[in-house]
């Protein structure tokens, strides 16, 4: 009886909209201002995810050096919930809980003649391609690289979807006056990982 009311659960949980997976297993969870800061796994589909939650579905202000401390706390752990290798992706969730990321995206469009700051859009490629291109970039992501690689995986792209492109007003954190036209400021994003052979 309790096997059957444990499968209906999954199955109404896998249905719901904002719902989670009974594959999924939150790993670490951590405190961060009005936020909370997960990693979870997803053994089923060897892949990782940060998860930002602010209690008031507000941006959180996610820095680098929080990414990094989570990471290695999850991969430290022993006990379950625990991490078992050979995952494929990381997921960032939304850029706009990470400021850093969000700024630099935004930045770095404005810059590029490759993007049309008048119409938000890139002037040849599909934006979620020009996107995950522009975020893959070895200066921006070399602490995390620097931190996955303690774990033996290294970072060999990034995709996204969702990409939100608006002024620079719509950026977190202080107003970049110096940011003009429509730029892309937030995105759903992922880190595709490999295994590092020597691991």
């Amino acid at each position: 009886m309790h096997k059957c009311l444990l499968v209906i659960a999954c199955w109404l949980l896998a249905w719901l909209p904002a719902g989670g997976s009974c594959r999924e297993a939150t790993v670490v969870s951590v405190p961060t201002g009005e936020c909370t800061f997960s990693l979870e796994v997803d053994e089923e589909w060897h892949a990782l995810r940060l998860r930002a939650h602010h209690p008031r579905y507000r941006p959180c202000n996610i820095g680098q050096q929080t990414i990094l401390a989570l990471l290695d706390a999850a991969f430290a752990k022993t006990e379950p919930p625990a991490l078992q290798g050979g995952y494929t992706s990381l997921s960032l969730g939304r850029l706009i809980d990470y400021p850093w990321l969000s700024h630099y995206l935004a930045e770095a469009a404005s810059r590029d003649k490759r993007w049309n700051r008048k119409t938000g859009r890139p002037v040849k490629a599909e934006i979620n391609a020009y996107t995950g291109r522009l975020l893959y970039n070895r200066d921006l992501l070399k602490p995390v690289q620097a931190e996955l690689g303690k774990h033996g995986y290294r970072i060999a792209g990034v995709s996204v979807e969702k990409v939100l492109v608006g002024h620079a007003s719509d950026l977190p954190g202080p107003a970049q006056a110096r940011l003009v036209g429509r730029i892309p400021f937030d995105a759903q994003a992922w880190l595709q990982l490999q295994k590092l052979s020597n691991r």
